[in-house]
């Protein structure tokens, strides 16, 4: 029990025991010897825990006084003086005795261990400890000290010996606001070691005393080395990044998440003629005002590009064209413009100065084949007229005169060379024909539509039927349906088909029509025969204009020349393998018609 608690616990004992003994009477309370001493053996015993001896004799005095009033006995003076002068005497007893002990308890040496913990702790510490006054001044320090700072054999330092002197005046004040507040922490400053080598510390300190404190210093000189060796990298690496973008030939503009400009590559300089040093620091917008004044479109840019910074925003491939000037070129750049994840933006100016004028060219050069093309169309219009018509007049005429004398009037060389005229005649008659239809072969390729090759073959066939008589025909089950022109795919077979019955020598011709897969997305289609074959050394020359293998065959030598056309019009190619004898295999591909995946995505 606190000394306190007694205090309180004596004093109500000895007031109780007063009170009771001059009001017992007067108030006539029912009281008895043993009720009194019941109460006042708890006061005593409440007294006594106390450990106070001097209050349990005056509790005594006080329970003896209440008997000698309860006999009818008048204790007086001296009863009355004897309670007073124990219980003023056990209460002086009690303060001394509470001052004693705080005395002997302050006074009372620390506990060996705790010495021995305490040095541990302070000589053992893997960080430096000091015990500093005021000033700053080392009265004691720990084994890291020595170890990290030198003076191995001193136990003080002077506070100009250990502190780097451009952090002394710092270390200073830090040490006069640890004094009146109590405690600092998080200070960075640097010591120096006795070498003369700095190493960056964080400071954290208590003040122990008015004069006294303690300051433990972490070693930052690893943790420095790491930020150092991390900054290196990332120079070395924003540096490689910034040599590459500078030899970029778009123009990159990078701005901060305060919409400031803090960097601009080369390409950026040589866009607009403006240096790149002058713009890093301002408000893009400000720059972008730099930028107005040298571009034409100004209005439709500067809309395009305040849009994309005042909505956070990107946008795309906005044309600026840039004025010639002072070191810049007439340039035509395509603005783009990204917001990143930290708040900033990328702007980026690609040249398309190049790519217009290649443009410019080719639209020139579009419209001047167009030109030539019409040209042409009438040329060949009119050359075909002037010369048809030449021609039909000649067979006109010799045909006329050959039914005017019919034979025996006409000597027979004479009747020989009209018929050879008229001949002629329709064989150049033919020609300009096949001429005419081989220049106007032109297929849009926006026109095609799903073809089925089915319905195609078996028309030609049909068409045909008069020549295709005593031969055999097969056709491949299910052929395949192609994109292309209905009309002039069906052309190609039509020449294939009339080249295969022509040139066969054998007693049952045979005709083959069929496909051998796909290719890229084009159908590999085929006409094959058992006729007379071609050399290889003709394998390709047989698709030139009028190309004839046999002068003594019908025709002008056009139509594989045409099939030859109209497939490449169509994006495919046509080619031919053979042997002299063994007949021939009429290759050429179309691109297949996507109809399933049409019809599936329909569905869906």
């Amino acid at each position: 029990m606190g000394i306190g608690r007694g205090k309180v616990l004596l004093w109500v004992a000895l007031a109780a025991g007063f009170l009771l003994t001059l009001l017992a009477r007067p108030l006539e309370l029912p009281t008895s010897p043993g009720m009194l001493i019941g109460g006042y053996a708890v006061l005593v015993f409440l007294a006594a825990t106390a450990g106070w001896l001097w209050g349990l004799l005056g509790a005594g005095a006080a329970l003896g006084a209440t008997i000698l009033l309860l006999q009818g006995e008048n204790p007086g003076i001296p009863a009355i003086g004897g309670l007073m002068y124990f219980g003023v005497v056990g209460l002086v007893e009690g303060g001394m005795g509470m001052w004693r002990r705080r005395v002997k308890s302050a006074s009372r040496p620390p506990n060996k261990l705790d010495l021995v913990c305490n040095e541990v702790l302070f000589d053992d510490s893997p960080t430096i400890v000091h015990l500093v006054d005021e000033e700053g001044n080392v009265i004691r320090r720990n084994r890291a000290s020595r170890t990290i700072l030198g003076w191995p054999a001193r136990n003080t330092l002077h506070l100009s010996e250990y502190v780097h002197p451009e952090d002394i005046g710092r270390l200073r004040k830090e040490l006069r606001k640890l004094f009146d507040l109590g405690r600092i922490q998080g200070v960075e400053l640097r010591f120096i070691s006795e070498g003369q080598h700095s190493v960056p510390v964080e400071i954290h300190a208590r003040r122990l005393s008015p004069k006294r404190a303690v300051l433990t210093a972490l070693d930052r000189s690893e943790v420095m080395e790491l930020r150092r060796k991390l900054a290196e990298e990332e120079a070395r690496y924003r540096y490689l990044i910034e040599a590459a973008i500078d030899t970029m030939d778009s123009g990159v503009v990078l701005i901060d998440a305060g919409g400031k400009v803090i960097w601009a590559n080369k390409a950026v300089e040589r866009f607009f003629g403006i240096p790149r040093d002058s713009c890093i620091g301002l408000p893009a917008r400000k720059v972008l005002e730099r930028l107005l004044f040298r571009i034409d479109n100004r209005a439709e840019f500067e809309d395009m590009v305040r849009y994309a910074y005042g909505e956070g925003v990107a946008v795309e491939n906005v044309e600026c064209k840039v004025r010639p000037g002072l070191q810049r070129e007439e340039r035509v750049l395509q603005y783009s413009s990204y917001p990143i994840e930290n708040g900033g933006r990328i702007d980026y100016y690609v040249d398309i100065t190049q790519l217009k004028r290649l443009e410019a060219d080719l639209r020139r050069k579009t419209q001047d084949l167009e030109e030539m093309n019409r040209n042409l169309k009438e040329y060949d219009w009119a050359v075909a007229h002037d010369l048809k018509a030449p021609a039909r007049t000649i067979v006109s005429l010799a045909d006329q005169v050959l039914k005017q004398n019919p034979d025996g009037i006409l000597p027979q060389d004479v009747r020989l060379n009209l018929e050879l005229i008229r001949e002629v005649g329709e064989n150049m008659i033919s020609l300009i024909r096949d001429l005419l239809h081989f220049s106007t072969i032109k297929v849009d390729a926006a026109a095609f539509e799903p073809v089925d090759l089915n319905k195609v073959v078996k028309g030609v066939c049909r068409e045909l039927s008069s020549i295709l008589d005593g031969t055999e025909v097969v056709i491949q089950p299910e052929l395949p349906t192609v994109m292309g022109i209905g009309t002039r795919i069906a052309e190609v077979y039509r020449n294939l088909i009339q080249n295969a019955v022509k040139f066969n020598d054998k007693p049952v011709p045979r005709i083959e029509v069929g496909c051998e897969g796909e290719q890229g997305g084009l159908c590999v289609l085929y006409v094959r025969d058992n006729g007379i074959g071609i050399r290889e050394e003709f394998h390709e020359t047989i698709f030139r204009i009028f190309n004839k293998l046999d002068p003594e065959s019908e025709g002008t030598g056009a139509g594989l020349a045409i099939c030859r056309r109209i497939v490449e019009e169509h994006g495919g190619r046509i080619w031919v393998k053979s042997r002299v004898g063994e007949g021939s295999t009429f290759y050429f591909t179309l691109p297949k018609a996507r109809v399933r995946k049409v019809e599936e995505q329909y569905v869906r």
